[in-house]
């Protein structure tokens, strides 16, 4: 890796963090969800790689290997813990009791102290919402966040797997209520799912909000080792899963694949590099999740990688999504200006 590494605002915090950073699904010896497995030696030189790299930025989850994964990482990080920032989600399923689980008061307080448990750490950088929870009403969700806001046990909070309405409806309560904003939106976003490019990506940028992106590889699909003709190997995610995640159409995504190799020889880089790097150019945050060094090594790689004008248009209009109605008649409204605007320093 020879480019160094570039930084975006986190939101509208004044912090700023780097354009990769690293997730550690992969991290936690029980591999409960068989797609990582890494020990604690391997889990602490991935992490001092990538700090060296220029990565400030290291998202988990309680769910991760059913909690070993912020173990690992807590670990990994105490050299570096003010240099760093740690991001890490509620929502989901800790143990077997009916409430460990969801946004309530009750399930937010208990997994907090544990997260912070297990991370080794007196604070959470960025503590997510892993989703919207239906069964809890949200004014109680927003109000046990902000009690650890102003208890100093979280600096700034954000949400995952949101969509645009439920985004908007919280950035709403919080203000009204004068709370702390929420600065980002940890989202599925890669060249073979660009859902989000529809609502959820225009409110963001609307609400001045951080994209970070979950599975930029798509699983995998995206490095351009699996083929529609043959069984995942064992070894890899889908092999040791035994299917493939997240979902995507064999009808179009197959043919995708086909021409991001095409392009990456092309270009003179990897299918991950190439694929990563069309993410890089839309400024967005990348969340590497490798199960190897030689894997973050390439990851890294795709810094290095830069396309031409022409080039980024191939590879965006390989799945560039049709506007959806109201997206086409926004854009008719727009052009349909008759003079030039100038938009104020």
């Amino acid at each position: 890796m020879g480019n160094p590494m570039k930084y975006t605002p986190l939101g509208t915090t004044g912090v700023h963090v780097s354009l990769l950073a690293l997730g550690a699904m992969t991290f936690g010896s029980k591999n409960s969800w068989k797609i990582g497995g890494l020990e604690q030696g391997a889990v602490d030189a991935m992490v001092k790689r990538s700090i060296d790299a220029g990565v400030n930025l290291f998202d988990t989850a309680d769910v991760y290997d059913e909690g070993e994964a912020e173990k690992a990482l807590g670990h990994a990080l105490q050299p570096y813990r003010e240099q760093v920032l740690i991001a890490t989600k509620v929502r989901g399923k800790t143990g077997a009791g009916v409430n460990e689980l969801g946004l309530s008061r009750h399930h937010i307080q208990i997994a907090v102290r544990k997260s912070l448990e297990r991370l080794g750490t007196s604070w959470i950088d960025l503590y997510q919402f892993h989703g919207w929870d239906p069964y809890v009403p949200m004014d109680e969700s927003l109000e046990a966040m902000q009690d650890l806001v102003e208890r100093g046990l979280v600096n700034y909070p954000g949400v995952s797997n949101f969509s645009a309405w439920q985004m908007a409806t919280i950035q709403a309560r919080a203000e009204e209520r004068g709370y702390s904003r929420y600065v980002s939106a940890q989202m599925s976003y890669s060249l073979l799912n660009r859902d989000i490019e529809h609502e959820i990506a225009p409110f963001l940028k609307f609400s001045r909000m951080s994209l970070l992106v979950w599975s930029p590889l798509h699983g995998g699909l995206l490095t351009g080792k699996y083929s529609k003709d043959a069984k995942p190997p064992s070894g890899t995610r889908m092999g040791d899963r035994g299917v493939f995640f997240p979902f995507f159409d064999p009808a179009t995504g197959w043919a995708v694949v086909d021409k991001v190799r095409e392009l990456a020889k092309e270009q003179g880089c990897t299918p991950a590099q190439l694929s990563l790097a069309w993410l890089l150019e839309k400024k967005h945050i990348v969340l590497l999740g490798a199960r190897s060094m030689a894997q973050l090594e390439e990851d890294l790689g795709a810094l290095d990688v830069h396309l031409k004008r022409n080039q980024l248009e191939d590879v965006d209009a390989l799945t560039k999504p049709k506007l959806q109605y109201p997206g086409w008649q926004i854009e008719r409204q727009s052009a349909g200006r008759a003079f030039p605007i100038v938009e104020p320093d």
